[in-house]
């Protein structure tokens, strides 16, 4: 492989790597929604800036004076201890200038947003697209050895043209292609020795290759699980071989709440400060799916199967009475 070679593979690696790296900080942006923002804090930067960096600052532009609108960027603490974390935060705003103020206390003028309680970044969406980018190149290579031919040998250039020429009419349907009589005596005398010595041919071909496809895909899914199971999403990617009843398959909801939810009371915290230092009102909450899962673990099944059970009672004595007011109808008719 040349250099050229080598580094188009590695553009192509990489630019699969980015691919499966973009849809996971989409996926992992899109889980919270958000209303009343400024349009100076839109809200795929903001969730994107919490997933990288683990905390932003939201507040005014320094350079911008007092009448500057509020924005949000990626900073750091620094400045004096509070005993636990410095009581300042700095962050720059792109061609504007710097959000930088205390954060902590009555004369904060920096609101401080986390991305859960930690204020740590999203450290396994690198990691998932390194994995699943590496699954891709092994399934590449399992279909690339499950479908080859095997490779004949040439002794010669003469047995080399007459082999290349044969394969080349097969592959193109030349139905016009002609063997002279010396290749033909050439390439029947070729298959022979490939019967007898066995070694006329490279055999590169691995048809149980094939069989590590269902594997791989199997594999990509556990790893999409595990990323998406972690977010307060509930997949299910088990076979028919091994199915779950509905209990078992909601049985982790709780384990996979728990991470959602925190990072819901941290962006809450951080709306409540902006409404209470700038005058909005920004609200937030789950995205439609993570409120359904969070609703359908918050109802009580036993209370679900009451009520149900109740509504049919009612069903039935409603049925049972106007059964018997229909009864009593047709008999004054009949008098």
């Amino acid at each position: 492989m040349n250099k050229r070679d080598k580094q188009l593979l590695g553009f192509k690696n990489t630019n699969n790597y980015l691919r499966h790296l973009v849809t996971l900080f989409s996926l992992q942006c899109s889980q919270f929604v958000y209303e009343g923002l400024p349009e100076t804090l839109p809200q795929e930067f903001l969730e994107y800036y919490l997933a990288l960096n683990g905390t932003i600052a939201v507040g005014k532009v320094t350079e911008l004076g007092e009448s500057s609108d509020i924005y949000l960027a990626m900073g750091a603490y620094n400045g004096n201890y509070n005993g636990y974390l410095p009581e300042e935060y700095t962050a720059a705003v792109t061609g504007l200038g710097e959000i930088s103020g205390k954060w902590y206390g009555e004369n904060k003028t920096v609101v401080v947003g986390k991305n859960n309680l930690m204020g740590a970044p999203e450290f396994d969406i690198p990691f998932t697209a390194e994995v699943l980018s590496q699954v891709d190149i092994s399934e590449k290579v399992n279909v690339i050895f499950a479908r080859l031919n095997r490779i004949p040998y040439a002794d010669n250039d003469t047995e080399k043209q007459g082999i290349e020429s044969a394969i080349k009419a097969i592959v193109e349907g030349d139905v016009y292609a002609v063997a002279n009589r010396n290749v033909k005596s050439k390439f029947d005398e070729f298959l022979e020795q490939s019967r007898v010595e066995g070694e006329k041919f490279l055999d590169l071909v691995d048809v149980d290759k094939i069989n590590g496809l269902q594997y791989l895909n199997q594999y990509r899914d556990n790893i999409m699980k595990r990323f998406l199971s972690r977010r307060g999403y509930m997949v299910q990617t088990t076979s028919k071989l091994a199915q779950q009843t509905n209990s078992e398959i909601h049985g982790s909801d709780s384990y996979a709440l728990l991470y959602p939810l925190e990072q819901l009371r941290e962006r809450k915290k951080m709306v409540e400060s902006i409404n209470s230092l700038f005058g909005t009102s920004i609200t937030v909450r789950f995205n439609e799916i993570l409120e359904k899962v969070y609703r359908d673990y918050m109802t009580d099944p036993e209370e679900t199967k009451q009520t149900g059970e109740t509504k049919t009672e009612e069903t039935e004595e409603t049925t049972t009475e106007e059964t018997k007011t229909e009864e009593a109808d047709n008999n004054d008719q009949s008098d």
